[in-house]
């Protein structure tokens, strides 16, 4: 996995780790449980469309 891979998928976390912070901080549990579920997917996006690109 690239460097390149590896910087955009720490911020990714730190964007979802952010988010779901603040989603408890407001008592959302609701907004909680989509950003958990949607987190492997977005994560799994960065990974296929970086590394996609390298591959060419």
């Amino acid at each position: 996995m690239g460097e390149l891979v590896r910087a955009r998928l720490r911020l990714l976390r730190d964007e979802y780790v952010s988010a779901v912070n603040e989603a408890v901080a407001e008592g959302r549990d609701d907004m909680v449980a989509r950003l958990v579920a949607d987190y492997p997917d977005a994560a799994l996006r960065v990974i296929t469309e970086l590394e996609g690109s390298n591959a060419a």
